[in-house]
């Protein structure tokens, strides 16, 4: 993942407003990376228990060195434009957005990047 101040001037992502689990979340739709995240304050709300990681793992920002993920909410349903897609979301600490987006999400719906 990048750094927010990155993030802020980066193109090649998009913020906005989802729908996760019929909340409103902030998120960031980031190419850049490989999986998508969740932070744990909002995803108490969504009435999914998270799973424990078999291999739990660290994730590296600009902003903080690294953070251990270790949960993950499966099969959160995600609104976009009126459909409905299914994401795992892994359980991160974060400030800046409620979740972000990655890679895995964009397959899973078979989004085009125009490079």
């Amino acid at each position: 993942m990048r750094g927010c101040q990155n993030l802020e001037a980066s193109p090649d992502v998009v913020k906005g407003i989802l729908t996760v689990q019929s909340y409103d979340v902030y998120a960031l739709i980031d190419p850049g990376s490989t999986l998508s995240y969740v932070t744990p304050y909002v995803a108490m709300g969504f009435g999914i228990e998270p799973e424990q990681l078999y291999e739990p793992f660290s994730v590296s920002t600009l902003v903080v060195e690294s953070i251990l993920a270790a949960r993950v909410y499966r099969d959160c349903v995600v609104t976009f434009r009126g459909r409905n897609t299914a994401a795992n979301l892994i359980e991160l600490r974060m400030v800046d957005f409620d979740m972000i987006m990655g890679m895995d999400w964009l397959y899973s719906c078979f989004a085009k990047l125009d490079c």
